[in-house]
């Protein structure tokens, strides 16, 4: 894999998680939360050794506290992300969770003394502009406690896609990746078990073709594909490109969403003009942050001398 790949891999994930929303709809609201988290994550465990099991002859301690350690951080986000959902609006939560390439940034800086560079400064900003117009809200919308979650959620992921990308280059991806859905599995399924005995409720899931028909994307495409192949490609990208490029979901969402509307029979996404200029302002922050992209445009405006 060299890097075009890698980038077009990390766009293939990140359209497979767009539309995981639709899949969503169908887990009903009384199944308990990390009920389905450890359901998938075991699953889609269960499908990645059927085609990487010789990899584990080669597992090390490393390797398992590694894993360990992406779980956790993968667990942080998703008991923040529970806690900041139910108080915002889908918009509002998909362009708050949209900007952790912030973090990453920061996290960066801190840790490795990595100050990005006029043309990643000047994407960052782009995206993040294009982010807001997509949400389509005000700042009344983002003075609420689960914005405070919601960073947090973003902190935690912030967190893993810089691990991902420091633990890809020294260790064997596939085990990585079904190193963290096994301690995944294992943690969702002690929280789940905390949350049967607080909250007093049945201990079982649902038996209807919807529900389980979620499942099996979630675990195939998002647990098991998504994982192994995150893992793979950040050897070649950095993970603040990583994460700009994640960034694009919410652009692939509202791009498929009148697609999967006439399939599905939900709800088609409305795009307005705000909206589209988000959508375009991201793309160009993108493009803006590859050194390769101002090379172009600096041919195109200043003539260079044969």
């Amino acid at each position: 894999m060299n890097r075009l790949e890698a980038n077009i891999s990390l766009f293939a994930i990140t359209f497979f998680a767009s539309i995981q929303y639709v899949f969503l709809m169908w887990v009903p609201d009384s199944v308990p939360h990390f009920a389905f988290l450890c359901v998938t994550n075991l699953i889609g465990l269960v499908m990645s050794l059927a085609f990487f099991f010789g990899e584990l002859f080669r597992l090390d301690s490393k390797q398992v506290k590694q894993s360990m350690i992406l779980s956790a951080q993968l667990v942080a986000f998703n008991v923040f992300l529970l806690m900041g959902v139910s108080g915002l609006g889908p918009a509002v939560t998909n362009a708050i969770l949209s900007t952790n390439f912030v973090f990453i940034a920061a996290i960066m800086f801190l840790e490795y003394k990595q100050i990005p560079d006029k043309g990643t400064f000047c994407g960052i900003i782009m995206v993040f502009a294009g982010l807001m117009l997509m949400s389509e809200a005000g700042i009344s919308d983002f003075l609420n406690v689960s914005v405070l979650y919601l960073m947090a959620s973003n902190i935690a992921f912030a967190l893993y896609v810089v691990s991902v990308g420091k633990y890809s280059a020294s260790s064997n991806p596939s085990i990585i990746a079904m190193g963290q859905m096994f301690f995944c599995f294992v943690f969702s399924l002690v929280l789940w078990v905390c949350e049967v005995l607080v909250k007093g409720i049945p201990f079982g899931l649902p038996s209807n073709h919807e529900f389980w028909g979620s499942v099996i994307y979630v675990s195939f495409f998002i647990r098991g594909l998504y994982g192994i192949i995150q893992v793979y490609a950040q050897r070649y990208v950095s993970p603040l490109n990583t994460s700009l490029i994640f960034s694009t979901e919410i652009i692939m969402t509202m791009a498929v969403s009148p697609i999967l509307a006439e399939f599905l029979g939900t709800e088609p996404e409305v795009i307005t003009w705000p909206k589209a200029a988000g959508g375009i302002a991201i793309v160009l922050g993108i493009m803006m942050t590859e050194p390769a992209f101002f090379a172009w445009l600096r041919r195109l405006v200043v003539r260079e001398k044969p």
